[in-house]
């Protein structure tokens, strides 16, 4: 049997904009390099992510479907994001190196790219990574602290790379102040971005704290707060409340693809990001930011480029973020040149994730 093409397995078809960014950027990078063969996305909601990506999707749960799908691949392609992780759930590693196992059983080659490995808190999830990991062919991972963590549990084959969406195109700004104009802003309103998310054991205090830090932004330089949920179905309750505390808050009436929220932040002065992949699609044009790292990978993101406005969940308060934000906007001039810089070094190590999938298929 000749194998074409590959099957590729994420957090795909959840509407949650970061994931389907990495997605997104795993296939322009993969069409730009001149790749030709079908991709095959296993997602939660295929029609979505054929309408969205341009590619070929079956529903993640339905075995017997993937199964076929594997034994016709070449490839099967672990694509991106905070998979290999204990945090939410046990069963983020049971599902996804169970792809894995059966991927092999059909014969396919195996890449992991784009990973951000852990937390693994549970011993036999680490024990279960390690083994597993022995089973890939080439592991690319998106920050150095997710290369020490599979070092330290005996995994030596691991390449450094950035995430996957830094393989996206540019952000095209002129589109990104159409969305915006549709939202109701001027081209001369100063906007900064607040993407934010509730986490386990996140309290009613944090969605004041994040208001409170808006209100003072447009007190102090007049600036509007652009609120963003990234994944609607967890982040519309927060963005709402906020934005009822925030004069002139600006909340899209529809949910935002990924070329939009790329776009919009492209005209922020600001982001202020609790979700990773806003500070990522920011940071790819040089917009300076705000990290709150309710989660390890936000912090492992960030610091690379600014560990100063990294702030953890147990400093979080309204002095001390508006303290950060405020050196940020003093800053933001020189901010934006390092942070383009960075951006530049992350679309430079994204590529590896390609070329490491092109070495498997050659």
């Amino acid at each position: 049997m000749s194998r074409q093409g590959a099957v590729v397995c994420g957090y795909y078809g959840f509407a949650n904009a970061g994931d389907e960014a990495v997605l997104a950027g795993l296939v322009h990078g993969l069409r730009r390099a001149g790749y030709s063969e079908h991709l095959t996305v296993l997602s939660a909601n295929p029609a979505y992510t054929e309408r969205e990506h341009g590619v070929q999707a079956i529903l993640r749960t339905s075995l017997q479907v993937i199964w076929r799908a594997m034994r016709r691949a070449r490839l099967f392609v672990l694509g991106g994001g905070s998979l290999l992780q204990d945090v939410t759930s046990a069963r983020s590693v049971v599902y996804y190196l169970g792809m894995h196992v059966l991927a092999r059983r059909a014969g396919c080659r195996i890449a992991w790219i784009g990973q951000g490995i852990g937390p693994l808190r549970r011993g036999w999830a680490r024990r279960w990574v390690a083994r597993t990991a022995e089973g890939a062919e080439t592991i690319v991972v998106r920050d150095p602290a997710s290369a020490d963590l599979l070092r330290t549990m005996g995994v030596s084959r691991v390449q450094v790379g950035a995430d996957l969406s830094f393989l996206l195109p540019e952000a095209d700004i002129e589109y990104g102040w159409q969305v915006l104009q549709g939202a109701g802003v001027c081209r001369d309103d100063a906007l900064i971005a607040l993407a934010p998310r509730r986490w386990a054991g996140a309290g009613a205090d944090v969605d004041a704290l994040l208001a409170d830090l808006m209100q003072y932004a447009r007190q102090e330089w007049g600036a509007r707060a652009l609120l963003l949920a990234m994944q609607p179905s967890r982040d519309d309750e927060i963005v709402r409340k906020i934005a009822a505390e925030v004069p002139e808050a600006i909340v899209p009436a529809q949910p935002l693809s990924v070329r939009d929220i790329q776009s919009v932040l492209a005209c922020c002065q600001v982001v202020i990001g609790v979700r990773l992949h806003a500070l990522m699609l920011a940071a790819a044009s040089g917009i300076p930011a705000l990290a709150l790292s309710y989660d390890p990978k936000v912090r492992a993101f960030w610091e690379q480029v600014a560990p100063e406005y990294v702030v953890e969940p147990q400093a979080m308060s309204a002095q001390t973020l508006r303290e950060r934000l405020n050196s940020i906007w003093e800053e933001r001039q020189a901010l934006r040149k390092r942070v383009g810089e960075f951006a530049e070094g992350q679309r430079h190590l994204a590529e590896r994730n390609i070329s490491a999938l092109f070495a498997l298929v050659r």
